[in-house]
């Protein structure tokens, strides 16, 4: 299983006008996943320290099960 984190860019009104463009890190765990995803996004943290997650914003971890076809659509991952 892989740890890793991904940026989502939004724009969108959560202040006032020079904040509108924002980025949110979500982290995954991902079954059966091992490879170098950093080619679509996904930054591979299983040796970071937790302040070092901390500083991208990633608490917790969602899991992606290894048949999840959809999550891994959704992710960009080629299965």
């Amino acid at each position: 299983m892989g740890r890793y984190i991904k940026k989502f860019s939004r724009v969108g009104a959560v202040g006032p006008t020079e904040e509108r463009g924002f980025a949110v890190w979500a982290g995954y765990d991902i079954a059966g996943v091992d490879d170098d995803l950093s080619s679509i996004g996904l930054i591979r943290v299983d040796d970071w320290t937790d302040e070092q997650l901390a500083e991208h914003g990633v608490t917790t971890f969602t899991p992606v099960a290894r048949e999840d076809k959809e999550m891994h659509a959704k992710l960009g991952i080629d299965r």
